[in-house]
């Protein structure tokens, strides 16, 4: 099962309600990988299942974006 607190979002204003642009992992940047997993268009905001599903496939690949 995934463990999201290894993962980060990052949203494009301040607010609670802004849209998601980003999804970064916590493990890779504390390695000096590359720590960017996904970015969205601007006016997008993805859903928790997507975030998930990111995260998922972000781990399959042994956390090399």
């Amino acid at each position: 099962m995934i463990n999201l607190a290894d993962y980060r979002v990052t949203a494009d204003e301040p607010s609670s309600d802004a849209p998601i642009v980003a999804l970064t992992c916590e493990i890779c940047g504390e390695h000096g990988a590359p720590s960017d997993v996904r970015w969205w268009e601007n006016g997008y905001s993805p859903s928790i299942a997507d975030l998930i599903a990111e995260a998922e496939q972000h781990e399959k690949q042994g956390h090399k974006p």
